[in-house]
């Protein structure tokens, strides 16, 4: 009985092998890119509903919403009319109810530089938090001028 070897393999065999395992490799790559972006839009989003929570109470509480400021939220600072930091501030109204201990941060604010922009129709009765988002494939991908996905009232 013949025993197995690699080394009695041809340099067809060998070639295929290798190809098939190369193949196998950049199909892993490829997928385990694609589960980290989706990782990260997963947490664009939550964070963005979360913020979207807290605004809601917010403006059941005031009947306005706090007003934009640079694209980020203005409820911090002097008289609560500063925009808030993404990933550092809260969001507090002036007689100091929290509603949002503190406010999240783009997974690439470091990275790229990516932030989460806030903005609100004139009256301050609607708002609209802009992400964006990496997987271009996304069923909720939106082509907006600011951004590629958003949440709002």
């Amino acid at each position: 009985m013949d025993t197995f070897s690699v080394l009695a393999w041809r340099k067809g065999e060998i070639g295929f092998v290798l190809g098939v395992l190369v193949l196998i490799l950049g199909v892993s790559g490829l997928q385990l890119r694609v589960g980290q972006m989706k990782t990260r839009d997963a947490q664009r989003k939550a964070d963005v509903e979360l913020v979207g929570r807290a605004l809601t109470v917010y403006l059941e509480d005031h009947q306005i919403l706090p007003a934009a400021a640079e694209g980020r939220i203005a409820a911090c600072g002097y008289l609560r009319s500063e925009g808030c930091e993404w990933g550092r501030d809260a969001i507090a109204d002036g007689e100091g109810v929290v509603y949002l201990k503190k406010l999240p941060i783009d997974p690439f604010d470091f990275a790229r530089g990516w932030k989460y922009v806030y903005s609100t129709n004139k009256e301050r009765t609607k708002y609209k938090i802009c992400v964006n988002l990496e997987y271009k494939a996304d069923k909720q991908f939106k082509n907006d001028i600011q951004c590629n996905w958003y949440a709002g009232n």
